[in-house]
Protein backbone atom coordinates (compact mmCIF):
# COMPACT_ATOMS: atom_id res chain seq x y z
CA UNK A 1 0.00 0.00 0.00
CA UNK A 2 0.87 3.47 -0.84
CA UNK A 3 2.36 6.20 1.55
CA UNK A 4 -0.03 9.11 2.65
CA UNK A 5 1.08 12.23 2.09
CA UNK A 6 2.22 14.13 5.25
CA UNK A 7 -0.60 16.53 4.62
CA UNK A 8 -3.42 14.06 5.19
CA UNK A 9 -4.68 13.37 8.81
CA UNK A 10 -7.92 11.20 10.02
CA UNK A 11 -8.50 13.82 12.59
CA UNK A 12 -8.64 16.83 10.44
CA UNK A 13 -11.20 15.32 8.04
CA UNK A 14 -14.13 16.18 10.17
CA UNK A 15 -12.38 19.52 10.93
CA UNK A 16 -11.88 20.12 7.67
CA UNK A 17 -15.90 19.19 6.75
CA UNK A 18 -17.19 21.37 9.44
CA UNK A 19 -14.95 24.21 8.25
CA UNK A 20 -16.31 23.71 4.58
CA UNK A 21 -20.31 23.59 5.68
CA UNK A 22 -19.49 26.84 7.87
CA UNK A 23 -19.78 25.29 11.47
CA UNK A 24 -16.35 27.29 12.68
CA UNK A 25 -17.46 26.97 15.91
CA UNK A 26 -17.43 23.15 15.70
CA UNK A 27 -14.50 23.32 13.91
CA UNK A 28 -12.73 24.88 17.01
CA UNK A 29 -14.47 22.46 19.49
CA UNK A 30 -12.89 19.63 17.89
CA UNK A 31 -9.58 21.31 17.25
CA UNK A 32 -9.96 21.71 21.34
CA UNK A 33 -10.66 18.83 22.03
CA UNK A 34 -7.19 16.84 20.37
CA UNK A 35 -5.08 19.80 21.55
CA UNK A 36 -6.22 19.10 24.77
CA UNK A 37 -5.78 15.36 25.05
CA UNK A 38 -2.41 16.32 23.64
CA UNK A 39 -3.33 14.00 20.44
CA UNK A 40 -3.26 16.45 17.70
CA UNK A 41 -1.00 16.20 14.78
CA UNK A 42 0.83 18.44 12.82
CA UNK A 43 -2.49 18.66 9.92
CA UNK A 44 -4.58 19.84 13.09
CA UNK A 45 -2.21 22.32 14.74
CA UNK A 46 -1.92 23.83 11.64
CA UNK A 47 -5.62 24.40 11.43
CA UNK A 48 -5.46 25.39 15.11
CA UNK A 49 -2.79 28.19 13.81
CA UNK A 50 -5.18 29.50 10.94
CA UNK A 51 -8.45 29.69 13.57
CA UNK A 52 -6.59 31.92 15.87
CA UNK A 53 -4.76 34.07 13.03
CA UNK A 54 -6.78 37.03 12.93
CA UNK A 55 -8.96 37.90 9.66
CA UNK A 56 -7.19 39.77 6.95
CA UNK A 57 -8.12 43.15 6.37
CA UNK A 58 -9.03 44.54 2.76
CA UNK A 59 -6.29 46.83 1.23
CA UNK A 60 -6.72 50.53 0.49
CA UNK A 61 -9.68 52.33 2.03
CA UNK A 62 -13.16 52.09 1.77
CA UNK A 63 -15.11 52.30 -1.51
CA UNK A 64 -16.55 56.04 -1.75
CA UNK A 65 -20.70 56.52 -3.21
CA UNK A 66 -20.30 58.16 -6.24
CA UNK A 67 -20.21 62.45 -5.95
CA UNK A 68 -24.22 63.54 -5.72
CA UNK A 69 -25.77 60.62 -5.95
CA UNK A 70 -29.05 61.29 -4.53
CA UNK A 71 -29.06 64.45 -6.87
CA UNK A 72 -28.36 62.87 -9.74
CA UNK A 73 -30.82 59.67 -8.92
CA UNK A 74 -33.74 62.45 -8.18
CA UNK A 75 -32.86 64.78 -11.15
CA UNK A 76 -32.67 61.41 -13.43
CA UNK A 77 -36.08 60.12 -11.85
CA UNK A 78 -37.81 63.19 -12.13
CA UNK A 79 -36.70 63.55 -16.56
CA UNK A 80 -37.60 59.98 -16.85
CA UNK A 81 -41.07 60.65 -15.52
CA UNK A 82 -41.32 63.80 -17.81
CA UNK A 83 -41.08 61.35 -20.73
CA UNK A 84 -37.17 61.83 -21.49
CA UNK A 85 -35.43 58.47 -22.69
CA UNK A 86 -32.64 57.03 -20.98
CA UNK A 87 -30.02 57.69 -23.15
CA UNK A 88 -30.77 61.60 -23.28
CA UNK A 89 -31.18 61.62 -19.83
CA UNK A 90 -27.59 60.06 -19.01
CA UNK A 91 -26.03 62.96 -21.42
CA UNK A 92 -27.92 65.57 -20.09
CA UNK A 93 -27.17 64.48 -16.45
CA UNK A 94 -23.27 64.14 -17.48
CA UNK A 95 -23.35 67.47 -18.90
CA UNK A 96 -25.11 69.30 -15.60
CA UNK A 97 -22.97 67.94 -12.83
CA UNK A 98 -19.55 67.48 -15.22
CA UNK A 99 -19.25 63.55 -14.73
CA UNK A 100 -19.19 60.64 -17.35
CA UNK A 101 -21.92 58.66 -18.28
CA UNK A 102 -20.50 55.88 -16.19
CA UNK A 103 -20.33 57.36 -13.35
CA UNK A 104 -24.09 58.86 -14.02
CA UNK A 105 -25.10 55.03 -13.91
CA UNK A 106 -23.30 54.45 -10.68
CA UNK A 107 -24.62 56.98 -8.80
CA UNK A 108 -28.30 56.02 -10.12
CA UNK A 109 -27.28 52.24 -9.35
CA UNK A 110 -26.17 53.35 -5.60
CA UNK A 111 -29.83 55.75 -5.25
CA UNK A 112 -31.80 52.11 -6.50
CA UNK A 113 -30.04 50.50 -4.11
CA UNK A 114 -30.72 53.24 -1.02
CA UNK A 115 -34.33 53.27 -1.89
CA UNK A 116 -34.85 49.27 -1.83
Amino acid sequence: MAKLPPSFSLQAVDIRSALNQGRTEDARRMVIELLQAGKADRVVQGIAADLLKPAKRSAGRPKALPAFWIEIGEDFYRMREAGVRYDTALSELGAKYGFSESHIRNAIATYDDTEE
